[in-house]
């Protein structure tokens, strides 16, 4: 029973971590940036952030 029960927790916690965080730009001046960015794409989540204000700040995106 415990083993099922350790099975089932290294499951779900894999699942987790296996998510990738991205965000879909759209609506972007002249359509520069439109497209999906992904945290894995960068070397930093900092990067990454960066990028998404950026594309949002100065081509008018819409990032989700």
């Amino acid at each position: 029973m415990k083993k099922s029960i350790y099975l089932m927790i290294a499951i779900f916690g894999l699942g987790f971590a296996s998510c990738k965080k991205c965000q879909t730009c759209t609506d972007c001046t002249l359509g520069v940036g439109n497209g999906e960015y992904c945290q894995d794409d960068f070397d930093s989540k900092q990067q990454y952030d960066d990028a998404i204000a950026n594309l949002e700040a100065n081509a008018n995106c819409t990032c989700k």
